[in-house]
């Protein structure tokens, strides 16, 4: 996976010109992005290491991107914003009000399978040398 035009994309969303946004419109702007690349890159190999690892990237741009929003808050009052997630309560993940995080993590990650697939025909050989 090309992580650095992954990290660019989310970096240009949460630099210093977007903090007068919500965290729930920044969301709802990463979170199709986010579906996009899990969907595109879950069958490659090691795409759920890959996932895992962008994920706490991403969390890690949100929390960067609300202390610069907030700048005189507390750390405890940034990391408020990050709550039990929906699915997996287990889970904490940026939140607010019905919007929460896209986790990559939780798609379902399957190599990509060829064995449905025949031969084409170009492939086929008749038996004759060159043919």
């Amino acid at each position: 996976m090309e992580r650095s035009f992954f990290t660019l994309g989310c970096a240009s969303r949460t630099g210093t010109s977007s903090t007068p946004c919500s965290l729930a419109s920044k969301l709802q702007e990463l979170n199709p992005i986010l579906r996009g690349w899990a969907n595109y890159y879950r069958h490659c190999a090691y795409a759920g290491r890959m996932f895992t690892s962008l994920d706490w990237y991403i969390g890690m741009r949100i929390a960067r991107w609300l202390r610069k929003k907030r700048p005189k808050a507390r750390s405890r009052d940034i990391w408020a914003s990050c709550q039990p997630g929906g699915r997996r309560p287990t889970r904490r993940l940026w939140r607010e009000g019905m919007v929460e995080q896209h986790m990559l993590a939780w798609t379902p990650v399957c190599r990509f399978r060829l064995a449905w697939m025949d031969t084409p025909d170009f492939a086929m050989s008749s038996g004759e040398l060159g043919a």
